[in-house]
């Protein structure tokens, strides 16, 4: 028969699990406060380790319109090419990993999860419910209480509503341990057409190609550019670091409004052909890289959180979606078709076995860029005692097999 499942969420990770959970057999209601009238967003990395799942998921990839990333290159400010630290090819050769990596817009790979939710399973299909904002969780009854009054009972709780999550309140309480890491970062897409059309832009385009991310950096500031779109848009993400005099006001958002000044401004040291790119921004956001620490535990009683509910993730290393995506795997894996309600404290447990420590050192290696990942060793060791710190953050994630580890958990217990 299955578990009743309440997913509190429909974002990415929400719709992954969703999806996992569906197809393993259970009984799933996802509750999204959006109406989804105006989806929002730029672009997004989706490297192997997410591609893998989504596959698996039965997800086309070619419904993401994607752009298929061949590479990363490290530039000056100035546009002298530093370094190239990856090329895809050779480093899946290398980890032994044959899926792919892709850059999409985030819009186009949450549409492809809603038509991968929208799949009738052994008679069974996700019943997203919108426009439902959630006031409360109770973990211990399972029970899910909207603003409106309307409560969701169920066998399993998955709190997949964000960094601002509601359902965190019922292992963390109101204190959610704001962190703020005193970046800031525009977000902005340009038209590769427009690019095309002007001078200095079609030669920076010539330069670097529209086939893989290209960083251009300072000590302080950097400028990350990729495409999206099957190559017709140029996702930008400008960031940098903030002095004291710029105090931070109310909750970070990644929809507040930036603008083309301010962009220009803060870049002004940069290129001409980067700053004149940057003059063709459409819709500027500027988004505080506000986090907070993540969950002690990522489960308790009914209740699994997952993605950035459980794990606030910040853009350094690109493995938001991924880490949502191998959550929800992983829940799915540990969380047969065959458990029983009674069983599901002790599914939950390896849920969290498998997914806290790996999850948690991913989340402090996102706060920072990739050169300074060192800094974070004593924060993520509050949380994983005995860290390590990864020697290169691709064969650390790249490889990484949730459901095989689920899988195996599983055994161990039955065993």
């Amino acid at each position: 028969m299955g578990l009743n499942v309440v997913v509190v969420g429909a974002g990415l990770g929400g719709l992954g699990a969703a999806i996992a959970l569906n197809r393993q057999g259970h009984n799933v209601t996802v509750i999204e406060k959006s109406g989804f009238l105006n989806e929002v967003g730029a672009a997004i990395h989706v490297a192997p380790n997410a591609t893998r799942i989504l596959k698996s998921w039965g997800c086309n990839l070619d419904w993401l319109n994607p752009v298929h990333c061949e590479k990363l290159q490290v530039w000056d400010s100035n546009g002298k090419l530093l370094w190239t630290p990856v090329i895809t090819e050779e480093v899946r050769k290398e980890l032994k990993v044959h899926d792919e990596w892709i850059l999409t817009h985030r819009v186009d790979l949450h549409n492809a999860l809603r038509a991968t939710a929208a799949q009738v399973i052994d008679g069974r299909k996700v019943d997203i419910r919108l426009s439902s904002p959630v006031l409360s969780v109770d973990a211990a009854k399972g029970e899910v209480l909207l603003e409106d009054g309307t409560k969701y009972t169920a066998d399993l709780v998955v709190g997949a509503d964000g960094v601002h999550s509601r359902s965190v309140r019922a292992i963390m309480g109101e204190h959610r341990g704001i962190v703020n890491t005193r970046q800031k970062c525009f977000r902005f897409l340009v038209p590769i057409e427009a690019m095309n059309s002007n001078q200095l832009t079609s030669s920076l385009l010539e330069r670097i190609g529209v086939n893989g991310v290209h960083v251009f950096s300072t000590q302080d500031r950097r400028l990350v550019i990729y495409p999206c779109r099957r190559g017709e848009l140029l996702n930008c993400a400008g960031i940098y670091s903030i002095g004291p005099e710029e105090e931070e006001k109310g909750e970070s958002s990644w929809h507040s409004a930036g603008s083309v000044s301010q962009l220009v401004a803060t870049f002004s040291g940069f290129a001409q052909d980067l700053l004149e790119m940057c003059k063709m921004a459409e819709d500027v956001k500027l988004w505080s890289l506000e986090s907070r620490e993540p969950a002690p535990t990522f489960v308790k009683d009914k209740l699994a959180m997952i993605g950035d509910a459980a794990h606030p993730m910040l853009p350094h290393q690109g493995q938001g979606a991924a880490q949502a995506f191998e959550d929800a795997a992983a829940l799915a894996g540990v969380v047969t078709a065959d458990t029983t309600p009674d069983q599901l404290s002790q599914r939950l447990g390896l849920y969290n076995e498998a997914r806290y420590a790996h999850s948690v050192t991913v989340m402090m290696m996102s706060r920072t860029n990739d050169e300074r990942r060192g800094e974070m060793m004593d924060e993520l060791r509050r949380f994983v005692p005995d860290a390590e710190l990864p020697k290169n953050m691709f064969a650390f994630t790249w490889p990484s097999d949730p459901v095989k580890e689920a899988a195996q958990l599983v055994a161990r217990e039955i065993s």
